[in-house]
């Protein structure tokens, strides 16, 4: 593995950062919303259906726990590290609605339980 472009403790911070969470929770309702019109035949539908309707209005608790997994994406560190400082609000706001929005649609599967597909299977783009 790649070694962190910020130090933990920083990216700690940045997980923490109050004006991230609030863009966190409407990503996660606009992800959300997206799985709702997708095809009961996409891979994992059932496991992310459920994530979707159980997380359509994400409480505090629920943003805040899938934020310290969104601030390591890797483009999300990358634009956090792009910003040169240790300010989490400065990290934050370096951080794009896509790149948020785009983070939050990669870790859909893992987040909902949704097993990687094995070599052979079809595979479907995670939304």
């Amino acid at each position: 593995m790649p070694t962190l472009p910020l130090p933990l403790a920083t990216l700690c911070t940045l997980a923490c950062e109050p004006s991230l969470l609030p863009r966190v929770r409407m990503a996660i309702a606009v992800i959300a919303q997206e799985v709702f019109a997708e095809p009961a035949t996409t891979p994992g539908y059932p496991l992310r259906w459920n994530l979707a309707k159980t997380v359509l209005s994400p409480t505090e608790a629920q943003a805040a726990s899938m934020t310290v997994g969104l601030v390591v994406f890797p483009e999300l560190l990358a634009a956090a590290a792009a910003a040169n400082t240790t300010d989490p609000t400065a990290m934050a706001a370096a951080i794009t609605d896509e790149q948020l929005l785009a983070a939050v649609r990669a870790g859909w599967n893992a987040v909902a339980g949704v097993a990687p597909a094995t070599p052979g299977e079809s595979t479907q783009e995670a939304t």
